[in-house]
C-alpha cells in the first residue's frame, strides 16, 4: 500500500542543473579584449602605426575586482578591457603573471562583483559533469558548453611548458582561454587553457586544475609574482689556477 506521506525521490542537493549553474556561474566570467600598438616600416610610406587586437576570457575571484586569466591572453598587452556579464566595461591592469603555469591576475576598479566559488579539482572523477563558460571567437561572450571530465591528470606540453591538466570534451574555441571550467555544483574547478585542433580532432580540451594554481594566484595578488616557487641558479665562471689548486682540480679552464 502506498504511503500517503512518502516523498518523491529528488536529486541530491549537492548538484544542480546545467541551467542553474549557467545562471549563477556566467555572472563570474568576463570577456577580455587586449590591444597592442606598434610601428612597421613600409617602403614608400615610411613608418606606419598599427593596432593589433585579441580576445580571451577570465573569471572573477573577488568582489573587488581581482580576475584570473591565462598569461598568454594578456602577455605584452598595452591595454586590457574587461566586460562583465551585465555589459559593463572596465579598463584592467595586470597585477602579475606566471609563464610557467600560464596564469595571470588582472584587476578592475569595481565593488560588489559576482565572484566564483572555488571547488576541489582533486576530487574530480572521470565522467563528472564539466561546464565551460567563456568568450569563444572573442565575440560570443557568456557562451556555455557542457560535457564530461575525460581525464583528471593529463600531462601535456603547452607553449614549451610541461603541465598537468584536466581534459574535457566540452567544446571550446579561440577566445575561451582563461575562462572557467565548472562542476555540477557551479564551483570553479579549472581555468580553460588549450584545445587540440586539426583535421579529424574534436572534443579534446584542457584546463588548469584550480588546486594546482590557487597558491600561485594568492602569491601574485600578494607579491605580484609567484615568489614561493624554488629557483635553481647556476653561475658559470672561469677557474683560476690558484682556485684549481685549492680545490684539487685537475686543471684550470
Amino acid at each position: 500500500q502506498e504511503d500517503a506521506n512518502q516523498k518523491p525521490v529528488t536529486a541530491s542537493a549537492a548538484s544542480t542543473s546545467i541551467q542553474e549553474v549557467a545562471e549563477t556561474a556566467s555572472k563570474t566570467v568576463v570577456e577580455i579584449q587586449t590591444e597592442n600598438t606598434g610601428t612597421t616600416f613600409t617602403f614608400g610610406f615610411g613608418n606606419q602605426t598599427y593596432t593589433s587586437k585579441s580576445a580571451g576570457s577570465g573569471v572573477i575571484l573577488s568582489q573587488d575586482g581581482y580576475i584570473i586569466t591565462n598569461n598568454h591572453v594578456v602577455e605584452g598587452s598595452q591595454k586590457i578591457t574587461v566586460k562583465t556579464y551585465d555589459g559593463t566595461e572596465y579598463e584592467a591592469k595586470v597585477i602579475g603573471t606566471d609563464e610557467k603555469s600560464d596564469i595571470a591576475v588582472i584587476k578592475v576598479e569595481a565593488t560588489g562583483l559576482d565572484s566564483a566559488v572555488l571547488g576541489d579539482s582533486d576530487a574530480l572523477r572521470v565522467g563528472d559533469t564539466a561546464i565551460v563558460i567563456g568568450n569563444p571567437l572573442g565575440t560570443l561572450g557568456g557562451t556555455v558548453t557542457n560535457g564530461i571530465i575525460s581525464a583528471t591528470n593529463r600531462d601535456m606540453v603547452i607553449n614549451n611548458q610541461s603541465m598537468n591538466l584536466i581534459q574535457t570534451n566540452a567544446a571550446i574555441n579561440s577566445g575561451n582561454s582563461g575562462g572557467g571550467l565548472f562542476n555540477s555544483k557551479g564551483e570553479l574547478i579549472g581555468i580553460v587553457d588549450a584545445k587540440s585542433s586539426g583535421v579529424g580532432i574534436e572534443g579534446l580540451a584542457f584546463a588548469l586544475p584550480i588546486n594546482s594554481v590557487v597558491d600561485d594566484i594568492n602569491n601574485i595578488i600578494e607579491n605580484g609574482n609567484v615568489s614561493t616557487r624554488p629557483v635553481v641558479g647556476v653561475t658559470i665562471a672561469d677557474v683560476s689556477e690558484d682556485t684549481a689548486r685549492y680545490y684539487q682540480l685537475e686543471s684550470a679552464g
